[in-house]
């Protein structure tokens, strides 16, 4: 009895007298308005973009390795086309590390043939086929494992900017200092500092380094 008296209540009741209207909830007055509409887009985006820096200086990484990455997030770093926004003369805007596209943020860390292999070198390393975003608030967001915790997954994303911070060194390190593209120390460099980020900076993390080039994820999954 209680159970249909509750299904009884619950149901919605409709009456002849009244016509169907439609109310926008994001207005004291109900009303819709484009106005109300852009604020409330607002609002979203910056619910989304505020919860993607949240994640960034919530990771057990150095200060110097957030700030790279929140430069990264804001295209703040002198990536050849920022340089040539600035009045920089220079002798040309290729990428250094493949020779075929201008170097922007987005081209240098995510859509550059030579470090989506790096990308794709960390992917076979956890025994993952994924596709990563080309832009990097989003390839950020979506650097997590379903079957990881918060907490697992917050020290996953050091291994992000592990990436991040090497795939800039070794760039550097091309330009100025006339040094061979190397994928492999590029993404051997990002193992290394991540693990070193992890064990001081996560009291739980007591695996080796061995362990932790063998088997990232038993290692994530024991913290």
């Amino acid at each position: 009895m209680e159970k249909q008296l509750l299904l009884v209540i619950n149901v919605p009741r409709l009456r002849k007298e009244y016509f169907d209207t439609w109310k926008w909830k994001e207005d004291e007055d109900e009303i819709y308005s484009v106005n109300t509409a852009y604020k409330t887009l607002q609002k979203t985006a910056e619910e989304v973009q505020n919860n993607e820096f949240k994640m960034l200086w919530s990771t057990k990484v150095t200060p110097k390795a957030q700030i790279l990455g929140w430069r990264v997030f804001l295209d703040k770093l002198p990536t050849k086309d920022n340089l040539l926004k600035r009045g920089v003369q220079l002798q040309h805007s290729l990428s250094d590390l493949c020779n075929a596209h201008e170097e922007t943020t987005n081209h240098l860390f995510f859509s550059c043939r030579v470090t989506q292999i790096v990308w794709n070198m960390c992917d076979r390393w956890l025994g993952l086929c994924t596709v990563h975003h080309i832009k990097a608030k989003i390839n950020f967001q979506h650097f997590h494992l379903f079957d990881f915790n918060s907490r697992q997954n917050l020290a996953w994303r050091g291994m992000w900017l592990a990436i991040i911070v090497e795939i800039w060194n070794h760039r550097n390190s091309v330009i100025f200092k006339q040094m061979k593209v190397d994928l492999i120390k590029i993404f051997s460099q990002a193992q290394m500092i991540a693990w070193v980020w992890m064990k001081h900076k996560i009291p739980a993390a007591l695996f080796s380094y061995s362990d932790w080039c063998l088997s990232p994820h038993t290692c994530l999954k024991s913290l």
